[in-house]
């Protein structure tokens, strides 16, 4: 008998082609097909009346056909009607499921020659008799019969009942009916012989389709066509199983390895294998059971821990919940169904929404939420929303000059702050927003409790997740749950916090997976259409909703009696194997609509109907009608109506897969008339209803246009708009997009000319953010394209970067080396600002080397050149490094006044990194040493704020060092030592040249731990030996003195001593000297050394110290005269 007709399919014998086996004629070549015979599966040949195997009367097209009805009522095999039990449950509603099933294909050997020996009506007898013997052993073993095919066999173990040892069973089968046939006494001259395939694998089983004599159950997969294929392999009397079922029968049975083959519509060589017999080893295969039907389709677990932390939240405890899961495992409708779970509840609700093409553009999650509680429409002028924001802030019972002037500046075009609050920082200016912002929050939670939700923070942007980072500090006492989504690459910075908890979702389980595919399609599905789509979804609830309105779709279904039923074959409508194929095919189904959707998708996630209609120069009318189709189909939702309506994609992925069904071309054509539409749109904003068009955008429109020379500008101007807002982070994102476009152009001096400016600001980006590998790499590159045009100046720049850059990672020789360059260059340019600049650089490389003096005098001589030429701009940072070397020079009057007029001219510029300069590292040094602690702690915090603000973490060691101290002064051992260690850990993390020794000093002061102690200071010795900045020497040199002082290590603290005199010997200062001094003399007091020129040292060096207003070091040795001379001391 040919297999391809137990597979359903016919081979026509002119032109070989596949037919199913209802086709009339070939569907290749055209040709007419002969017809099978329903009663043993012979082909009839096209004009025959009757069957040539066995007689059947083809004629007559009313008796019942074999497939679906054993040859002889007379003699029937029981298995078919099966136990009441079996019968009931293939019966029953909802019996489709994914199974791992084994299938078993037994042929009857040589039935055709068998058809030339025999009467047919004996043939008849034959068949039966084989039929009655397999049927017994079948149903020994618990299998199914689902077809017969003439002298074919297909049987299913696994389905509908499965066991844990179905493989096992169904080779136990296989040799039980060669046993059997074998010995049938059908006829004295006649031994009958049987070929036996048996395969496993994960297929679909469906339930009934068709009825009376068409009625018939189906298996979708592979592993049928793999058990008809081994079965040819198969000799007389012999079963041959598949690799799997091998790997999973083990040793029950003894085997022959037949080797690899190639099957026939099997994609990888399969390795066959010839069961020989039983064997005496045994081994217990345990299969899966499919888990019941949950009433919310998988996720009471996580629906209940939401539920908990609901409760919590109402109780005045707040909460985070992140649910984490690759996309479309269903994060989005966990929530949704949290939410209505509540919704009888008193509470309300806001939700974030991240975007992939905002994830470098500040707050615009924030903003979309304000506009959409406040009912802000995008026509809305700029009156009329600050009316609304006015109503709400008011509604929330705040006053409204505390919040709404603060709010309005960041989400309302052309808004300001109030005159007073201009000419700060953009980081106090930040902090008002984020204090305004809170306050809304704080105030919508007094009237009840809310919920926060956040949608795909994994595209969250920089700016946002600071907000959220503050915000997850300060929930704890409000009633508000937060809860976010997110992919599982995101990793998100507020986890271990006692009231975060983070869940990871994982795929549905097959009966959850039939439950929602029921739901969504509102009515019962044929199960063989079922399984399909729950095989080929994969427990994806995403991919399970939109295969199912694929299927739905197609037309194939029709609805009978409150159910689907198939409204014909299923043969030719193809039923995608992915999500993307599904997607495709609804659109392919969509004709006009789908170019709608494919262009859509390149504007973005959301889009809105004028640009749509723009680019898609279609009427009103009729864009209208074809958005309305995507409506109905789901593929889109509406956000707002006309004459403004806006749309989003239901899903990203469907977004995904309309985008990239388009050819690259055709891609960059509409990116292109995009990118038109929209600078139309950013020259005409001031008109109504237009907005500003962020130049990030536009920026990406041209890029995947491939329009780097109009890109490149954009993306620039969204960098510099993104640094005067401090969104550093998303600064440098912009100009590294701006960088892929120029490098796609071929190299020119038009490409150079757009390059360099984009480098040049890179670099000083990834210099704020620490990414010193990343900016030295830019700079070579900047250095080639400065040497191709010949540009001093720039050349003057790169240089002074990469010495700025060489300064925090300890290279003394190369620090000092990029600044003499830079100064050659800044002079061969004529250029005051970048010669400033330079002697700027200079000071760093000279302060660097412990040169202190030098240094002095190279910041005093770059405030004379920008005096000379009002270079405002370079001032604040270079006034703030020459007080700061003045403290070493114990002119600490000047020294203080330098660095807080350093600070008053950073908050006038607007910069932030200067300002945390002169507060911290300049000015909380000399308010310590000054004795004003409490000013000192102030101006530390501050310094400290703006660090961990504009992401330059490899200052905040530094300033917790001196916190450390002041700890220490006021007793608080405990938060010294946590401090300290906390120096030394973000030190290790950012660079342990530029300031880890002075953590380490500090660590060495504050620990209690004679161990942790020691290590401090000798891993401090040695990073000091690979070369330091100079502030890191003289201070862990100090911190490390007082420390053995402190614990009466007196020739450790002579050693140390003497260590910082060598270091200074190029150049003394003073500030050193009278530490060394201090160190010496308390030393010598410390080991019982009290004659009268000991003491006379001590009371000089305390004289000096109070002349000179070094009050920090003072107590310490008036502790020590005390202690050593008591009444000298008087």
């Amino acid at each position: 008998m040919s297999n391809s007709s137990v597979l359903g399919v016919s081979s026509c014998h002119i032109c070989a082609a596949e037919n199913p086996l209802t086709n009339k004629f070939c569907g290749g070549c055209g040709t007419q097909l002969p017809d099978t015979c329903p009663s043993c599966g012979s082909e009839i040949p096209a004009g025959n009346n009757f069957c040539g195997n066995c007689g059947f009367d083809a004629r007559n097209t009313d008796q019942p056909s074999a497939v679906t009805t054993p040859v002889s009522e007379k003699n029937q095999p029981a298995v078919r009607d099966g136990a009441p039990a079996r019968e009931a449950a293939l019966a029953r509603e909802g019996a489709a499921e994914r199974r791992h099933l084994t299938v078993m294909f037994c042929d009857l050997a040589d039935s055709t020659e068998l058809s030339g020996q025999l009467d047919p009506e004996d043939l008849r007898d034959v068949i039966a008799a084989y039929q009655s013997a397999a049927a017994a052993q079948i149903e020994k073993w618990g299998g199914y019969i689902a077809r017969y095919m003439g002298d074919g066999i297909l049987v299913y173990f696994g389905y509908p009942q499965a066991h844990e040892d179905d493989p096992e069973r169904a080779v136990h089968a296989g040799l039980d009916i060669i046993a059997k046939v074998n010995h049938l006494d059908v006829r004295p001259d006649l031994a009958l012989h049987v070929r036996i395939g048996v395969a496993t694998g994960v297929v679909v089983a469906g339930d009934i389709i068709g009825e009376g004599a068409s009625e018939e159950r189906v298996v979708l997969g592979v592993t049928p066509n793999l058990a008809a294929r081994l079965q040819s392999l198969a000799e007389y009397d012999t079963v041959v199983i598949s690799d799997r079922t091998h790997r999973l029968t083990g040793g029950f049975f003894d085997y022959e390895d037949l080797g690899p083959h190639q099957l026939k519509g099997i994609k990888d060589p399969e390795n066959a294998w010839r069961v020989t017999g039983t064997s005496q080893t045994t081994s217990r295969f345990e299969a899966t059971t499919e888990a019941g039907l949950s009433p919310l389709v998988g996720r009471e677990e996580e629906i209940s821990l939401l539920l908990g932390r609901w409760r919590q939240c109402k109780s005045g405890e707040g909460q985070v919940v992140m649910l984490s899961g690759e996309a479309g495992v269903g994060k989005s409708r966990i929530v949704e169904a949290f939410c209505r779970r509540i919704e009888n509840e008193d509470h309300g609700t806001i939700t974030l929404s991240c975007s992939p093409f905002h994830s470098n553009t500040a707050l615009y999650p924030i903003i979309g939420c304000l506009e959409r509680v406040m009912n802000i429409e995008r026509q809305d002028p700029a009156a009329l929303r600050l009316q609304k924001l006015d109503d709400f802030v008011s509604a929330c019972g705040l006053e409204t000059d505390d919040i709404v002037p603060f709010v309005a500046s960041v989400m309302i075009e052309g808004a300001t702050l109030p005159e007073e609050h201009l000419g700060g920082t953009p980081e106090q200016q930040r902090r008002l927003v984020w204090d305004a912002l809170l306050s809304l929050l704080e105030a919508q939670t007094r009237q009840r409790p809310l919920i926060m939700i956040g949608e795909d923070i994994h595209w969250i942007d920089p700016s946002t997740q600071e907000f959220c980072s503050l915000l997850i500090e300060r929930l704890r006492d409000l009633a508000l749950l937060l809860v976010l989504s997110t992919r599982p690459e995101y990793q998100a910075p507020w986890l271990g916090h006692p009231h975060v908890t983070t869940f990871t979702l994982n795929r549905l389980s097959r009966s959850d997976s039939e439950a929602l595919i029921r739901g969504i399609a509102g009515a019962g599905l044929p199960d063989n259409v079922l399984n399909q789509i729950i095989e080929r979804t994969d427990g994806v609830p995403l991919f399970a909703e939109e295969l199912t309105k694929t299927v739905l779709e197609s037309g194939s279904l029709e609805l009978f009696e409150g159910n689907y039923r198939l409204a014909g074959k299923m043969q030719g409508i193809e039923i995608p194997g992915s999500l993307h194929d599904s997607l495709m095919a609804r659109l392919d189904r969509m004709a006009p609509v789908k170019e709608v959707a494919q262009i859509a998708a390149v504007i973005g996630r959301q889009f809105d109907e004028d640009i749509l209609a723009e680019v898609c120069q279609l009427d009103l009318e009729s864009l209208r009608a074809a958005v309305e189709q995507l409506i109905e189909a789901d593929l889109i939702v509406r956000q707002s109506l006309p004459p403004s309506a806006t749309f989003q994609f239901k899903h990203a992925l469907v977004q995904d897969t309309a985008y990239e069904s388009l050819l690259k071309a055709t891609r960059q054509r509409y990116h292109l008339d995009v990118a038109k539409a929209l600078a139309a749109r950013r020259d005409g904003h001031d008109q109504v209803g237009h907005d500003q068009v962020p130049a990030e955008i536009l920026a990406h429109h041209y890029s995947e246009a491939q329009a780097p020379e109009q890109a490149v500008p954009l993306w620039k101007e969204a960098a510099n708009r993104a640094g005067e807002r401090w969104a550093n982070a998303e600064a440098v994102g912009h100009l590294e997009r701006g960088l892929e476009m120029t490098a796609s152009m071929p190299q020119s001096p038009k490409r150079t000319a757009l390059e360099l400016p984009l480098l040049l600001d890179l670099i000083a980006g990834l210099r704020i953010l620490d990414r010193y590998p990343d900016a030295l790499e830019a700079l070579e590159k900047a250095e080639v394209a400065a040497t191709t045009v010949n540009d001093d100046e720039a050349l003057a720049h790169i240089h002074y970067m990469r010495g700025n850059i060489y300064f925090p990672m300890g290279n003394l020789d190369g620090c000092l080396h990029e600044h003499e360059q830079a100064q050659q260059f800044a002079r061969k340019a004529a250029s005051p600002a970048m010669e400033a600049r330079a002697l700027s650089g200079l000071g760093d490389a000279w302060f660097m080397r412990g040169h202190l003096i030098t240094a002095h005098d190279s910041f005093q001589a770059c405030l004379a050149v920008v005096e000379q030429h009002g270079l405002t701009q370079i001032e604040p940072v270079n006034r703030a490094m020459y007080g700061h070397s003045k403290l070493y020079l114990l002119e600490l009057d000047e020294a203080l006044k330098n660095a807080m007029m350093a600070a008053e001219l950073a908050v006038k510029a607007g910069n932030v990194r200067a300002e945390m300069v002169a507060r911290g590292s300049s000015g909380g040094k000399i308010l310590f040493d000054r004795g004003e602690y409490q000013e000192a702690r102030k101006q530390l915090g501050l310094a400290l704020d703006i660090a961990a603000k504009i992401g330059a973490r490899r200052f905040e060691p530094v300033n917790l060092a001196v916190l450390t101290q002041i700890e220490l002064v006021e007793g608080n051992r405990a938060k010294a030592v946590d401090m300290a260690r906390k120096a030394v850990a973000i030190s290790r993390e950012t660079g342990i040249r530029f300031a880890g020794p002075l953590a380490m000093g500090a660590l060495a002061m504050a620990t209690d731990s004679e161990e942790e102690r020691r290590l401090a200071i000798s891993e401090g010795m040695a990073v000091l030996e690979q070369g330091c900045v100079g502030h890191s020497h003289i201070w862990f040199y100090r911190n490390a003195m007082d420390a053995l002082l402190a614990a009466e290590n007196w020739e450790g603290a002579e050693a140390i001593a003497d260590a910082a005199e060598e270091y200074i010997s190029p150049q003394p200062i003073p500030w050193m000297n009278i530490i060394i001094r201090r160190a010496r003399v308390m030393a010598s007091m410390g080991r019982g050394q009290v004659d009268d020129q000991t003491i006379s040292e001590a009371r000089q060096v305390l004289d000096d110290a109070q002349e000179k207003g070094f009050i920090a070091i003072i107590p310490g040795l008036k502790a020590a005269l005390s202690r050593a001379a008591p009444s000298k001391h008087q």
